[in-house]
């Protein structure tokens, strides 16, 4: 099958009979594209993924997938009121943290590596208030507390729907995460493979095959389901272990400018205090 992609040109018709004529000619352009149809069918629903090689998209059928390798995409809580039940950190006293309210993994902008969590969610008495919202029998509540088996483990968080490509994050232990931050859990939350996972699905070719399945390229936002990411092909594990000391490297990077930042979990000291400054001559 011959396929054209012609998606930048303003008036595909040029092209288009220009690209026709020199395969006529036996000169393909880079806009031509010779696929067997057959090969879709190595992709989990099939695109029409003309526009990428063969072996990329064989990809899916060589390696396991995300959930085939003892990992697995989690959507979290559905609080049925936000506005109830959701706090930023700095509203709430510090004595109820851990205790009433427990920090919230929400999405949010793009962050690769690292994301400060400045929420917090309500789920004194393991949710009780939560899960029967709505509806004191708790048989019909608004809300919907999804794996509340994982709340609290150490993972990789992302944000569900956004305008800009997908950034993954560490998820820290004790958090709670929503349905607009799925997160991925490890299995025995192993931190040496979260690192190695975090550094695979923050690289080029991880986010290519996440773009392929979503295929709304075009769209103002796009939406990075757990079941796209559960089926992304992952290398084996020994492929890997040499992203752990990269990942660590980008994540102290992004953290960085949050220790001096006072409304930050991370922050230990203003730009300016003594102690930095101390710091920084030394290490120079």
């Amino acid at each position: 099958m011959i396929c054209f992609r012609l998606l930048d040109a303003k008036d595909p018709a040029q092209p288009l009979a220009d690209a026709v004529h020199a395969l006529a000619q036996g000169a393909a352009t880079q806009d031509t594209y010779a696929v067997d149809p057959a090969s879709f069918r190595h992709i989990p629903s099939a695109p029409f993924a003309y526009w990428v090689s063969d072996r990329f998209r064989s990809l899916f059928a060589r390696l396991p997938c995300l959930d085939e390798s003892g990992k697995n995409a989690k959507q979290g809580l559905i609080s049925g009121d936000n506005f109830r039940f959701v706090r930023t950190a700095w509203e709430v006293p510090c004595s109820a943290i851990n205790y009433t309210w427990y920090l919230l993994a929400k999405g949010g902008e793009f962050s690769a590596y690292y994301s400060d969590l400045h929420l917090v969610a309500k789920w004194a008495n393991d949710g009780k208030e939560i899960r029967h919202f709505g509806d004191p029998s708790g048989l019909r509540p608004n809300s919907r507390p999804q794996n509340t088996s994982y709340y609290f483990r150490p993972g990789i968080t992302w944000t569900h729907r956004t305008t800009s490509s997908i950034s993954f994050r560490a998820l820290p232990k004790g958090c709670i995460f929503d349905q607009k931050g799925p997160s991925i859990f490890m299995c025995d939350d192993r931190a040496q493979e979260m690192l190695e996972v975090l550094g695979c699905a923050s690289s080029a070719p991880f986010q290519s095959l996440v773009e392929l399945l979503v295929g709304a390229a075009d769209a103002a936002a796009r939406s990075y389901d757990c079941g796209i990411i559960n089926k992304i092909p992952l290398p084996q594990s020994k492929k890997l272990e040499a992203l752990s000391s990269h990942t660590i490297s980008a994540w102290s990077k992004m953290r960085s400018p949050d220790t001096t930042e006072q409304t930050s979990h991370a922050f230990y000291a203003p730009a300016l205090a003594p102690s930095r400054a101390c710091s920084t001559l030394s290490a120079n």
